[in-house]
């Protein structure tokens, strides 16, 4: 049965050694980047949290700025690396040969996309080289999809058969990659949770993933009359749970969200220390919810070194002057952040376990 530890904020603990350096220094090295190959994108989906302004701003990279920049990663300590987006990482053709190439230098490969643009090579490459992928669904009907993703009824057969490509792959290649399809949880979609956990378990993949669409930044407050609704309908999603295939949810979201209890504990955003973002520009940006904001660019790889980006004092200072008016609630480093705030805390009796 799959694992549902590897989506447990928790694995940071994993990390002693940065953990360490960060407790000693102030500062780590991150240990996972999200590398975006292009801010450009097939869909339509109106809660879009990808590059800011990318209407207007369209960009991407080539394989030598790939390559130039995942070889930074790999000899300043970087583990894993994402390719997401921004835009769809697939709507740029060099991004197979840089996940390739990834693999090849010792990263761990992980990849997101809406699963347009997949065919039958590209899953066979995704598969070998990545250790998990997750397809970005978000309904279980076409009437749905077409709401979330802002496109037509045979794009959404059309995914599903792309879906199933990278399943059949996986059994072909006698592969341990997890495969997993997305599915963020509104009011526009409540109604499908568990019709999209039986469709899930149908196309033969390892799980279903929920989450709670995250607000944007001037929206601050979560509707929580329907969140009842939605552990509730996540709770009977779950009876499709089995060896094969899980039901999985940011469980600890929800019920923060329920019970009004989101607002943050901390006053520091930790959790930049140990994961960033190299957005499809070249710029490195102080997370994923702020790619292609100017104020929370950190550095630019086409001028300087991720090394020198990493350590420079503009980074120090826009780091040190986040506003949380800026961040969405629950963000992806909120947990991090939560457990490196209570390691700062001052214990006593630290010796009676």
């Amino acid at each position: 049965m799959i694992s549902v530890n590897q989506f447990s904020s928790s694995k940071i603990l994993q990390h002693i050694d940065r953990i360490s350096e960060w407790k000693q220094e102030g500062i780590s090295r991150p240990v996972t980047y999200e590398l975006d190959m292009t801010n450009v994108c097939n869909c339509k989906c109106h809660f879009c949290f990808g590059f800011f302004e990318q209407k207007q701003h369209q960009v991407s990279m080539t394989f030598q700025d790939a390559k130039n920049i995942l070889n930074q990663i790999k000899q300043f300590g970087g583990k894993a690396v994402t390719f997401t987006g921004g835009g769809d990482p697939l709507c740029n053709k060099y991004t197979i040969e840089a996940v390739k190439y990834s693999k090849k230098i010792g990263l761990d490969v992980g990849f997101i996309s809406n699963g347009i643009l997949l065919n039958s090579e590209i899953a066979k490459e995704i598969v070998k080289a990545c250790t998990w992928v997750r397809i970005s669904l978000d309904a279980a009907t076409k009437e749905t999809y077409k709401l979330t993703h802002g496109m037509n009824s045979s794009t959404f057969d059309l995914i599903l058969k792309n879906i199933k490509l990278l399943v059949k792959e996986k059994k072909e290649q006698k592969s341990s990659i997890t495969i997993g399809v997305g599915f963020l949880t509104y009011d526009r979609t409540i109604d499908e949770i568990i019709s999209f956990a039986e469709l899930s378990k149908k196309l033969g993949v390892d799980y279903a993933q929920y989450r709670p669409l995250l607000k944007r930044f001037t929206e601050k407050e979560f509707n929580v009359k329907e969140q009842d609704k939605v552990i509730s309908n996540i709770a009977k999603a779950k009876q499709y749970s089995d060896k094969k295939f899980a039901v999985v949810s940011s469980v600890h979201k929800y019920e923060m969200i329920s019970t009004k209890t989101y607002k943050r504990q901390y006053d520091i955003c930790y959790g930049h220390n140990f994961a960033t973002v190299v957005a499809a520009d070249q710029k490195m940006y102080l997370c994923c919810h702020m790619r292609g904001m100017d104020k929370y660019c950190i550095g630019d790889l086409k001028k300087n070194t991720l090394k020198e980006i990493w350590l420079s004092a503009k980074r120090k200072k826009i780091y040190n002057n986040i506003d949380f008016k800026d961040c969405p609630l629950l963000c992806r480093c909120d947990s991090f952040n939560t457990i490196l705030s209570d390691m700062q805390r001052t214990v006593e009796h630290v010796n009676f376990l």
